[in-house]
Parts: structure tokens; sequence; C-alpha cells
């Protein structure tokens, strides 16, 4: 058999049963190819649940605010995805009479939507020949015909192109991108790839050349900015403590954080004057009862960030922050927050 139809044949015996795979819709579909952007299906799987569950349809996620969608994306990472989904819902709403698209060339035009979500959609829900390429495709298309440029690199880029359009078949096209992602996936996974049990490893070049732990090249690691981030957790006398939301092109827009002052280094207790905190939250004679340092690593940035918790002695503090209970959970906030606020629950008793 060709590779085409062994691993269509694979796919049809060893696929994942999976909630988005029992249907073409083309807004679930889209759903969860955008949920599994930069995420492993163990960890997407509940967090897909949860967002059909609260917008189960393109009219319902566009109808919520934007501080609604972010809240059920929240711990999810890459929140852009969540704000271009929410963007594209009402962009559907207004060009499209609330029909989500399954056409290529239509969904191409949606807000976060690239050549690789709309050729996957596209392929389940409409049967359009069009290839969808992903690390797991590179990865197996590298190892199986013996492609040496780096992931990443315009040659590769251009050979998978050139390589996928010639396997892609008429009949099944979405099977077939499902099945060469769910290969990579489960078969020729990055590390100890299942090469005794491939079907495929007869032909294939890495396989045959002792080269499956070289192939894909990898592309030169980016370097990391290293960012430093000095946190105020400010408690009130009846519970409530201080947030902000976040704005302008960075990293967690629109989700809500504790006041907080980047620097080039973490602030000591001696760097800091009270009465600059004063200015800085709109607490008279505050006093700082806790510091807690973290380091947290995104994909590009490495951020070293410490936490000062301060007790204020009355309920007002400046007016551009936003008193919050510990148990409102409608604001919500990166993943680093989240994670911190729990610490200091236990740490102190809140709970």
């Amino acid at each position: 058999m060709s590779f085409t139809e062994t691993i269509i044949k694979w796919y049809d015996y060893n696929k994942r049963e999976l909630p988005w795979r029992a249907t073409k819709e083309p807004y679930k579909v889209w759903v969860s190819e955008i949920i599994l952007q930069q995420t492993r299906i163990d960890q997407g799987l509940p967090y897909y649940i949860r967002f059909i569950e609260n917008f189960p349809d393109v009219q319902s996620l566009a109808n919520a605010s934007e501080q609604e969608v972010l809240n059920v994306w929240k711990g999810l990472g890459y929140y852009s995805r969540a704000r271009n989904m929410h963007q594209s819902a009402r962009q559907v709403m207004e060009q499209y009479n609330g029909i989500f698209p399954a056409d290529y060339n239509l969904l191409i035009q949606l807000k976060g939507i690239g050549s690789y979500t709309a050729a996957a959609v596209s392929s389940i829900c409409m049967s359009e020949k069009k290839a969808a390429i992903d690390g797991n495709v590179v990865r197996v298309l590298s190892r199986y015909y013996g492609i040496q440029d780096a992931v990443g690199s315009t040659a590769m880029v251009k050979k998978t192109r050139w390589i996928s359009a010639q396997l892609i078949p008429d009949q099944r096209p979405g099977d077939y991108n499902q099945a060469v992602m769910e290969y990579g996936a489960l078969m020729c996974t990055p590390l100890n790839p299942q090469c005794e049990n491939c079907e495929l490893r007869n032909s294939c070049y890495a396989y045959e050349n002792k080269l499956t732990s070289v192939l894909p090249i990898k592309k030169n690691p980016v370097k990391k900015k290293n960012r430093y981030f000095n946190y105020f957790h400010i408690v009130t006398p009846d519970g409530r403590y201080a947030v902000r939301k976040r704005t302008g092109d960075d990293i967690w827009k629109g989700l809500w954080e504790l006041p907080m002052i980047e620097s080039d280094y973490l602030f000591s207790k001696e760097d800091l004057d009270l009465n600059e905190i004063t200015r800085i939250t709109g607490i008279i004679s505050p006093q700082i009862i806790d510091i807690y340092d973290k380091m947290h690593i995104l994909t590009h940035q490495l951020l070293y960030v410490r936490f000062f918790t301060i007790l204020a002695n009355s309920a007002i503090v400046d007016p551009a922050l936003t008193l919050i209970d510990k148990s409102d959970s409608t604001y919500p906030h990166p993943r680093l927050i989240e994670n911190f606020l729990k610490r200091n629950n236990i740490f102190f008793g809140y709970d």
C-alpha cells in the first residue's frame, strides 16, 4: 500500500475517540483546532468540553463578553487565541449571518485562523482537498522522506507543503489530515518513536538510516527575554484584594493581575519606600507581612517575580484598582497570579 493508504488504514483502527471527531460542525471542529494549538490533547480535552458547554454555538460565543471568554479559557495560556476566537465569532455573526463557514477561502479571512486551521476545518467538514501541516505532520514527513532542512525554514515549509499536496487523497482528505497528525502524536513521537511497530518503517528514510533521533532538524532555539515583575498583594481588613486589568499588546492582555511594577531587577524590602507604595496603591501606612519569589517560564520570556503581601489598614485603595473578594471567580487571572493566590490562602489560613 502507499503511504496515504497505509496511514488512513492505521487511523481507522487506532484513532482516539474524541468529541470533535464525532461531528462535522465547523464551529466545534474550529474550537478544537484552536484549543489544540500549543496544547496536548490530554490537557486540551477538558477545556474543549468546558468551552462548548459555555458557548455551544457561534452566537453564544459572539454574545459573551471578553471577560467571560477569558474566564473559561483561564489556565490554558496563549490568551490571544481566546480573544481572536471571540472576534471571529462576532465577525461570523456580522459577515456570514451567523453561519460558521467551512470553506477554506472564507475561513482564512477570520481573525486568528491561518492556513493550517483553515485546511483542517475545511477538509474535515467540507472534504476540501487542503493539506493541514502542523508539527506532527512535519515530523512524520521529514523522517519518512528524509527531509534534512531545519524546522521552520523556508525550504522545510516548501517541501512539506509540496509533498502533502501530492499525498492528500481526493476521497477522505479530512481523515488523511487527522491520520498523519494522529500518527505523529501516537507512533512517530518526538522521543522514542514506535519504529518496531510502525507499518511504514520498511520505506522510512530515517528508520533505514538510523536518523530517527536526528530528524526533523531542530531550528535554533529562541533566546528567552528576562523580565522582572514586582507584585503587590494588597489585602484589606474586609478580606478583599486589589487587582487591575492588563492592557496593551503584551502577555495576558485582558486578564486581571495584582498591581505591579516592572523593573530591571527584583526589589528588596529595603528598596521599597513606604511612601512609594502609598503612591502606587493608595494605602496609608502599608504593612509588608510576606515576600514570596517565583520564576515563571513562558515560550519566549523568563519572568522573575516577587510578591509583596501588604496589609491595608482600611478598604481605601487607589481608584485605578479594583477590590474583589477572594471567592469571586469572575475576574480571570493569569495562572501565575492564580497559583500565588491559592498558595497565600493556604499559607495564611484564609480558607
